[in-house]
């Protein structure tokens, strides 16, 4: 959640021409009131037309600046085509040459090891078959085969929108330093000083030249770009019409205010039915189980405020993190307890007790440094990463001692019940889904 925070803040603190802390306030308050009126199902309802609100924002202007820059209408055919100046010249050809030209290293080259790379990469996909406010929308569906449906169609659509960040990174980048690098600041467009006020953008001139010097060089460099204003500072770089650079804006807070309502959403149900309901106080009230959502979910919204005011890393990096513990906790358990029919609670709550303390320990060490004095002393901490593993892949590793851990301790208790084993065969039967009711939410 605190992600989408940071992403809605960015969104209003632009447009409302307001700092990034005022920007998530603001968000804090549409979010909660968003998710508090809606139930599971209007909240389902209103993602579909959000995705499209957002697919649509996020590929046309895409579409366009790939046609004028590589002449492709395709964004991620212009990704690896020729600039469209007859030079002749690979576009990433074109960004490295300016990349190393500033004394930054080749856009190609990377920052991160092929084994990092995996490793991230792995816990992205496990993470995102673990997120819990993905799996609760297939209960809104009345058939296990209409969930099945559902999951392609999600990931083709998915695929869609994930092919087009490369390209579209790539265009921002190399819009930007064409842009802004070796130019007067005098002549910067009005889109550089609407994002100065946001406290995103920040111009100090160290040698009072009056000349934009952005290197790689800190010592020299006069301009920080915060990373998460990219995309949405990326039509107004390329000089884009007015009506598009709103429609990014309209995406961009569709995909936030989507997402955010239906984690929680999650987190208010499973503090208010799960836990309450279930463990604490069964006699608890319909209205005592409401309030307790609306105050679980208040709760949530300040937490993430917090730290999308305060963020550990860029938003990337943050919903990273998230993936990371999704394959850390849950996604074993969903694994096992559909493919193995004899895996246990016993055994599962054991591997995602273990996952998800490994996981949040590294965090705490590599990415806070909790344990080492703080976060200044998270950059001297890379080199005792374990296995060269980052914070955001890390949810790999934690995700395999979580299988072996849920696999060692459902040797040593007792199997599940046998109604329990026969409903997990018939799970794993395409020919017999249509049989299958799927639990219904309202």
């Amino acid at each position: 959640v605190a992600g989408q925070m940071r992403g809605v803040g960015i969104v209003f603190s632009r447009f409302l021409e307001v700092d990034i802390t005022t920007g998530v306030l603001i968000g804090m308050a549409i979010v909660l009131f968003y998710a508090v009126i809606g139930g599971m199902k209007g909240i389902t309802y209103t993602q579909v037309a959000q995705y499209c609100v957002l697919i649509f924002a996020f590929m046309v202007p895409a579409v366009f600046i790939s046609i004028q820059m590589t002449g492709h209408a395709i964004p991620q055919l212009g990704f690896g085509g020729q600039v469209n100046d007859g030079s002749g010249v690979y576009l990433l050809d074109k960004l490295d040459g300016l990349s190393t030209q500033l004394g930054f290293a080749a856009y190609t080259e990377g920052s991160k090891s092929l084994v990092d790379i995996f490793a991230i990469t792995l816990a992205l996909m496990a993470g995102t078959a673990g997120l819990p406010h993905v799996i609760v929308r297939f209960f809104t569906v009345k058939r296990v085969r209409d969930a099945r449906k559902s999951a392609g169609i999600a990931l083709l659509l998915i695929v869609i929108l994930y092919s087009t960040a490369p390209a579209v990174a790539v265009f921002a980048r190399t819009n930007m330093i064409e842009t802004v690098s070796n130019e007067p600041y005098s002549e910067m467009p009005e889109w550089f000083s609407k994002w100065e006020l946001t406290g995103l953008l920040t111009f100090t001139d160290k040698n009072h030249d009056g000349i934009i010097q952005y290197v790689q060089d800190e010592t020299q460099n006069e301009l920080v770009i915060d990373r998460d204003i990219m995309v949405l500072a990326n039509p107004e770089i390329a000089q884009l019409p007015n009506w598009l650079i709103a429609l990014v804006a309209a995406g961009a807070l569709a995909a936030a205010l989507s997402t955010a309502a239906g984690l929680l959403m999650v987190i208010s149900a499973s503090v208010s039915h799960d836990l309450i309901k279930k463990i604490i106080n069964p006699n608890i009230t319909e209205k005592g189980e409401l309030m307790a959502a609306r105050l679980s979910a208040t709760a949530a919204v300040a937490v993430a405020g917090y730290f999308g005011i305060n963020p550990p890393g860029f938003v990337a990096a943050v919903v990273a993190l998230a993936f990371g513990l999704a394959a850390a906790s849950f996604f074993p358990a969903i694994i096992l307890g559909i493919f193995h029919k004899r895996m246990n609670k016993e055994g599962a709550i054991a591997g995602m007790v273990v996952g998800m303390v490994t996981m949040i320990f590294y965090i705490l060490k590599f990415k806070f440094g909790v344990f080492d004095g703080g976060k200044e002393a998270v950059g001297a901490l890379k080199d005792s990463w374990w296995f060269g593993i980052s914070p955001e892949g890390f949810g790999s590793i934690a995700m395999l001692i979580n299988f072996v851990v849920s696999l060692v301790v459902m040797r040593f208790t007792p199997p599940p019940p046998k109604d329990v084993q026969e409903l997990v065969e018939n799970i794993r039967i395409p020919g017999g889904e249509k049989d299958i009711p799927a639990p219904q939410v309202h």
